[in-house]
């Protein structure tokens, strides 16, 4: 089977991250891919001096040269299967023009959707809701990542037959065996951004009685506001490490006991450091946005870590009390956090489910 992947190659965001770990491992004899790059060419700084009129141009040009390199592809050989990422947007404009152009060369197309809020977006009446309604209706399949969205295409009656929840996926270790924690090690990990909850779980930490690991780059403005909300618990029970290399990250979170990411961040999609988390047995402090309310939710429907009102630094201060006042309640949460990753996300499962739908495309 031969697939062309549509995929960022580049970058240190979420769906980068999860493209470089599958390219390692998961194509085969079987499976053999060539690739077209998606990441744009200079990561988005996100602020003012970036206008729009900017944005919509270097999409427009980004958007040609990935069609080029498409048709260079599709005219120089047999693909059966074209299977993109997406975070949606102006983005669906593309995916559409991809969806057409792969249907002139009888290629089959996979629209893997990137981030949590197809909801709101395939019911919107602005521009983007229009191109996501037309780009995914041109697509043979549709992988999302939550029930949430899953349950809402599937009520849409042009998408309902092509639509297949396909969560992320990790390493999973059988030989764990946990210790009792006191759940005073805190980290957060990610890039350091406003909406991921961070001013708020900082002031949580500053009220409580824990260490606060925070991993992961912020801008200047964000770092100084940071260091003013932690005031003099800065560098003593609140640390700003900035970007580490993964091997560091892995060594934090094995000695962590909570890793706390109280998102409401608007694109959060299937966040890859809870399930790092939860492979680990560690508490998981984090708000319902998009697939992070399955991801908490145990085998047996019952909670496999702690959901908080996102914006409040009290929901997180109350989460964190609770944890250090019902310490076996809150192990036996770890440990059935630790079975719903190695029963639902393992790497294994979800590669299969993958292989699974790359089969049956081809046989419609």
């Amino acid at each position: 089977m031969k697939i062309i992947g549509l995929f960022p190659l580049t970058g240190n965001g979420g769906i980068a991250s999860w493209t470089k770990k599958f390219i390692k491992t998961f194509p085969d004899e079987n499976y053999q891919f060539s690739f077209v790059d998606i990441a744009p060419a200079k990561p988005r700084s996100g602020g003012s001096s970036e206008t729009t009129l900017y944005r919509i141009t270097s999409g427009v040009m980004a958007m040609n040269r990935i069609l080029r390199e498409l048709k260079g592809l599709l005219k120089k050989e047999k693909f059966d299967i074209l299977h993109t990422t997406t975070s949606g947007n102006m983005g669906s404009l593309r995916d559409y023009r991809v969806a057409k152009l792969c249907k002139k060369y009888r290629v089959k197309t996979i629209m893997h959707c990137r981030y949590g809020c197809i909801t709101e977006d395939i019911q919107s009446k602005r521009g983007y809701g229009f191109l996501l309604r037309r780009a995914m209706k041109t697509f043979d399949q549709i992988w999302v990542l939550d029930s949430r969205s899953y349950n809402t295409l599937k009520n849409i009656e042009y998408l309902k037959s092509k639509v297949y929840l396909m969560p992320n996926s990790i390493d999973v270790t059988e030989d764990i065996n946990p210790s009792p924690k006191d759940y005073k090690r805190i980290a957060f990990v990610g890039n350091l951004i406003p909406s991921k909850g961070l001013y708020e779980l900082v002031e949580a930490c500053t009220r409580t009685d824990v260490y606060l690991d925070l991993i992961g780059p912020g801008t200047n403005e964000v770092n100084a506001r940071v260091k003013e909300i932690a005031g003099d618990k800065l560098d003593k029970t609140i640390i700003l490490h900035g970007r580490l290399p993964n091997s560091e990250v892995v060594r934090f979170l094995h000695d962590v006991d909570i890793v706390a990411l109280p998102t409401y961040y608007h694109s959060e999609a299937f966040p890859i450091s809870i399930i790092e988390a939860m492979s680990l047995t560690k508490m998981v402090i984090s708000c319902p946005r998009a697939a992070i309310k399955d991801m908490l939710t145990s085998i047996d429907g019952k909670s496999c870590g702690l959901l908080v009102q996102p914006m409040s630094s009290d929901a997180i201060v109350e989460a964190i009390n609770w944890c250090q006042t019902h310490k076996e309640e809150a192990d036996e949460i770890c440990k059935k956090a630790y079975e719903k990753v190695y029963t639902c996300y393992r790497k294994e499962i979800v590669y299969d489910l993958y292989r699974s739908n790359y089969n049956k495309i081809l046989c419609k």
